[in-house]
């Protein structure tokens, strides 16, 4: 933003990003505030962005053939919907070999993966808070550990895992760690304060169905 501020001459300008709003603060009293509602992951967009803003910086184009350009960088998509549950499945099954799964343990783990991410690509199309729709995915994702538990052979704890590790918030810790090193104190609390809500959401989702599972006195290994 202070990269594009540049090359269209509004400067000085203060820039502040911060996961649920941006402000910027430009000469003569001018500011902008962008309060931001949803948000998602897609590095595609944000390289593409990036790239435009070092590209503009250098060679500025008019402001409507920026905006153009914009909007087709916001409709970048590297992967289709089915090509990530599939990516999905194959890591919960992969998970569930590294948490002491056993070999037959690998297609029901891929299939709560699976129906982990179907849940949460769903959800995220409604008006539901985010956290609710985590805890919801986490429960889809204990059915297929509950069915298998019945029998002998399986490790529903590995699967369990490999089903849930789908929705571990990963991305938030790294870049909560990288904007506290970078001195960017607000946005590194509130991202880690988001992954720390998002884990809940997940125990909480993945604890209820086991409880009510055990207290009913079924199977578990």
């Amino acid at each position: 933003m202070a990269r594009l501020a540049q090359a269209y001459h509004v400067a000085p300008v203060d820039v502040v990003a911060m996961p649920t709003a941006l402000f910027v603060a430009g000469p003569e009293g001018q500011s902008l505030v962008k309060r931001i509602q949803h948000r998602s992951v897609n590095l595609a967009v944000v390289a593409e962005i990036n790239q435009m803003s070092r590209d503009v910086a250098k060679n500025p184009v008019p402001l409507e053939e920026f905006r153009e350009r914009l909007n087709a960088a916001r409709q970048l998509a590297v992967y289709p919907p089915w090509a990530t549950v599939v990516f999905a499945a194959f890591a919960a099954g992969l998970i569930s070999q590294l948490m002491g799964g056993r070999l037959p343990d690998v297609l029901p783990a891929a299939l709560s993966g699976a129906l982990t991410q179907m849940t949460r690509r769903a959800l995220a199309r409604t008006q539901m808070p985010g956290n609710l729709g985590d805890m919801l995915a986490a429960l889809v994702a204990t059915v297929p550990a509950l069915f298998m538990a019945r029998f002998p052979g399986f490790q529903p704890g590995s699967i369990l895992v490999g089903g849930i590790m789908v929705l571990t918030p990963g991305l938030l810790f790294t870049t909560a760690v990288r904007d506290g090193i970078a001195g960017d104190l607000v946005s590194a609390v509130s991202r880690l304060l988001e992954a720390l809500l998002i884990g809940g959401s997940v125990a909480a989702g993945a604890s209820l169905p086991l409880y009510i599972y055990l207290h009913m006195g079924g199977r578990w290994p």
